[in-house]
């Protein structure tokens, strides 16, 4: 079975995550940390900056800024399996 979605989360390293448009390839939202263990801060145009202090929380973050940004009333993205469970 084949899954498309429009917006997928990458790991960029171990202390950024994006979330792509499939579509144009350009960032959504962003997620940045300084270091392991420290606060993640996660962006998007148009919506005010959060905290998040671990990855799963930050992955939710980013799927709440998403939609805010987007203005929609419903989003799905593609989180690959184990991106939760890294430091």
């Amino acid at each position: 079975m084949d899954v498309h979605c429009d917006h997928q989360i990458i790991a960029v390293g171990p202390d950024r995550m994006r979330t792509l448009d499939n579509a144009t390839g350009g960032d959504l939202v962003d997620a940045v940390r300084t270091a392991a263990g420290q606060p993640w801060t996660i962006t998007a145009p148009g919506v005010a900056d959060v905290t998040a202090p671990d990855r799963p929380t930050a992955i939710t973050a980013m799927t709440q800024q998403a939609l805010a940004s987007l203005l929609g009333s419903g989003y799905s993205t593609f989180v690959p399996d184990g991106l939760n469970i890294l430091p």
